[in-house]
């Protein structure tokens, strides 16, 4: 509605009358000095002119507008840009399509209310971001790559954007599933803040909610991260399969080998059922160990239909097979140092697996004592006799020992005051099996006091040296005579009569004199050991672990026929074998060497499943007598199949890389928590429900968009718009040109025609 008005000068319409008066006394009375008509004419027209701008600019006539429009104010929208977003809605499209077909609907259908309506467009995930411009295909070009969501920062961001102006509402579209940390109260505080404000909060659910059919799940838990096998031997592999939403349902698993070249194998198959809506059902599989090699072996239960989540059916165990694997049985009859560190040093290798029987002295009333069937052939692959007498084992159970060594079993005796003749095995079913002669007369009775400087005895300390190049005395090193004379020296050894004159009967070790200390043989087609010395646990006490652990190692080794290369290995560890792409994962690189003081430039790299290489930077070198460590930390890499190598920088070096593989696994909350929560989105609109707030599906954004119109047209008041004529440069400048233009033109024409 207009209306004209005016604002005379003082604000008194009098004296703008007055003036007035004067103003057209002025023009009437004083006329100009001329008697041509015509001149006289022009001259009054001119001043008139000014008089009536004159007049004009005293009453100052304006127009004044009436009209209701709503405020200018910002409406927020805030879009979840996380990764649950890529998920399915339903069975003809994901979240995020959906999210985007509701923005574009909201953005078309709010362009009529630009005028008094100013959009901003929010996208929230762990964290919050403007996205300038928005357009209805602002969407078009952004990736929903959130590892997180945080509710209660898209609310909060909301009222940050505004930057002080009115809010006309605030639309939160997602999932409204919070996998962030809750922080102090959350999103329901904001909107509690919003209600005390009068904002309206809508918000557009998208996802599906839980129930018996949007909530199925089937998963592989709980696989171990890695075996360590011998080929041909039996195995369980235990697993856990989680069932949700899958009652009465048998849900098909299977197990793969996966060999290095990628060929892959089925093991096993085997049907899972679950009686209840949520199970976990705990599954055992008995498998054999394939031929040598590194394998991953995968679990994997079958997709159903109407899983979300699909990255937690398949779990994955990297598997270690190595050429058969050694059972050992040590027999003991004194409890002293070398029985401790030779079990410590044995069991450290998981090819090696130690059994171990003490049978003390004073149980002599009770021998021979029953070791069942462990003398059976085929039960162990190799016997230790440590210091104990024959009668603790007994005829019977050494006759069927000396079968079993016959049929390819392999023997160690050890030294000590009740071994090889004062033990009683010279006149034994040993005597034919052990590769050294052994003289009946140094039977020594068990109760006897115990002599040390004895003729079967050699006092210590006693230097050892190799008697002859074998790969049980080879520690490594371009001279292994020199190795063994950096070893600490020996307490004591048995006097050996003398090594039988045999084929494949050798003496390896000898005293500096030449009396033999080590004696290898054969016996049928097993191997045998005959060792002088007990006291090797003074190598470990004396930092000689490393030798100690080597030596030991090749004797074992040699009697199982399977002689190991000497050349020094590198020992890799990973803290994890399976791992999230955002965990902090480390790993070790040990080398142990023989020699002292020796330094390796170590290299580490990532090589994925295609062999692209990633360096590893940042490598930490620690060096501590003759062992040598290198750690480090597993750069971040996408979730995959990967093989961390470390090997010497150096490629002439005779140290061999190791390669140690791993998984990067995708374990993201995001993608593990696939039910939306519709509800909490729906009760946090309804806090601001008595200022029109509510919840609408992505299908309602017509209603949302008639909310929105409803409530701007609730927010109308009247506006006053009022135009004086004068009150603007514009109005001003005119008058003033139009009054000094009819004054210049009136004073030029006098001047001209020669009027005072």
């Amino acid at each position: 509605m207009n209306s004209f008005h005016i604002e005379p000068i003082y604000d008194s319409s009098l004296v703008a009358l007055a003036a007035s008066v004067v103003i057209v006394a002025v023009l009437i009375l004083v006329t100009p000095p001329t008697e041509d008509p015509q001149k006289r004419r022009w001259l009054m027209l001119l001043r008139a002119i000014a008089g009536l701008v004159l007049v004009v600019a005293m009453f100052r006539p304006g127009v004044v507008r009436t009209d209701t429009r709503a405020a200018e104010a910002t409406l927020v929208v805030a879009i979840d840009v996380s990764r649950s977003m890529t998920l399915p809605d339903d069975e003809k499209s994901d979240r995020w399509t959906h999210q985007k077909q509701a923005w574009q609907s909201l953005a078309e259908g709010l362009e009529p209310l630009a005028d008094s309506m100013n959009v901003r467009l929010l996208s929230y995930g762990k964290t919050t971001a403007e996205l300038p411009n928005p357009t209805p295909a602002t969407l078009d070009i952004v990736v929903p790559d959130g590892e997180l969501t945080d509710l209660a920062a898209a609310a909060t961001g909301a009222i940050a954007i505004a930057q002080g102006q009115p809010l006309a509402g605030v639309v939160m579209m997602g999932d409204g599933t919070q996998t962030a940390p809750i922080q102090g109260n959350g999103a329901e505080r904001v909107a509690q803040t919003l209600k005390a404000w009068g904002v309206p909060l809508w918000s557009v659910p998208i996802g599906p909610a839980s129930g018996p059919s949007a909530n199925r799940d089937a998963a592989i838990d709980a696989l171990p991260e890695s075996y360590q096998l011998f080929a041909g031997n039996q195995f369980e592999v235990s697993f856990q399969v989680p069932l949700r939403g899958l009652a009465g349902i048998s849900v098909p698993v299977q197990i793969t080998w996966i060999d290095e070249n990628g060929k892959a194998t089925l093991a096993a198959q085997r049907r899972v059922l679950s009686e209840t809506a949520n199970s976990v059902g705990d599954v055992s599989i008995p498998l054999i160990a394939p031929a040598p090699g590194t394998y991953r072996l995968n679990v994997e239960v079958e997709t159903q239909a109407g899983e979300l989540v699909t990255t937690n059916n398949l779990q994955t165990a990297f598997v270690n097979v190595r050429e058969g694997g050694g059972r050992i049985l040590y027999i003991e009859g004194e409890s002293l140092y070398e029985q401790r560190f030779l079990r410590m040093a044995l069991r450290r290798f998981p090819d090696l697996d130690l059994t171990y029987q003490w049978i003390p002295r004073d149980t002599a009333s009770r021998w021979p004592v029953d070791l069942g069937d462990w003398f059976e052939k085929g039960r162990f692959d190799i016997y230790i006799i440590g210091d104990v007498d024959a009668d603790a084992i007994g005829r019977e159970q050494l006759a069927e020992l000396a079968e079993t060594v016959g049929a390819g079993a392999g023997l160690i005796t050890l030294g000590g005051y009740h071994t090889y003749g004062a033990g009683g095995y010279a006149s034994s079913p040993l005597a034919d099996v052990i590769s050294i002669r052994m003289d009946p007369s140094r039977r020594r009775d068990i109760n006897s006091e115990i002599q040390p400087n004895t003729p079967d005895q050699i006092a210590g300390p006693i230097s050892v040296q190799p008697a002859r190049r074998h790969p049980v005395t080879d520690l490594g090193g371009a001279d292994p005579v020199r190795v063994w004379k950096t070893l600490p020296r020996l307490l004591g050894a048995n006097r050996f009569v003398g090594p039988k004159v045999a084929p494949g009967v050798q003496v390896l070790l000898e005293t500096t004199d030449g009396a033999p200390l080590l004696v290898v043989g054969e016996f049928g087609r097993g191997r045998t050991v005959a060792s002088a010395f007990d006291s090797t646990w003074q190598w470990w006490r004396e930092g000689k672990s490393e030798a100690h652990r080597r030596f030991w190692r090749q004797v074992v080794l040699w009697l199982l026929s399977r002689e190991e290369d000497s050349t020094e290995q590198i020992n890799l560890e990973l803290d994890a074998r399976r791992f999230a792409v955002d965990a902090d994962v480390g790993f070790r690189a040990t080398l142990t060497s023989i020699a002292e003081n020796q330094s390796i430039d170590f290299v580490a790299e990532i090589l994925d499943e295609s062999n692209t290489i990633t360096p590893v930077t940042d490598l930490a070198d620690t060096s501590e007598g003759n062992s040598q460590t290198v750690t480090g930390k597993i750069p971040k890499l996408i979730p995959g199949y990967y093989r961390l190598r470390v090997g010497p920088r150096d490629t002439a070096s005779k140290l061999n890389s190791e390669n140690l593989a791993f998984q990067v696994v995708d374990q993201s909350r995001e993608m593990t928590m696939p039910m939306a929560d519709p509800v909490y989105l729906r009760q946090l609109a309804d806090i601001t429900a008595e200022h029109g707030g509510g919840s609408f599906s992505y299908e309602q954004i017509d209603d949302l968009i008639e909310r929105i119109a409803k409530r701007r047209k609730q927010a109308e008041a009247p506006v006053v718009e009022k135009f004086t004529l004068g009150d603007d440069p514009l109005t001003g400048w005119i008058l003033f040109a139009l009054f000094a233009t009819a004054l210049i033109i009136e004073w030029t024409l006098r001047r001209r025609w020669g009027f005072a």
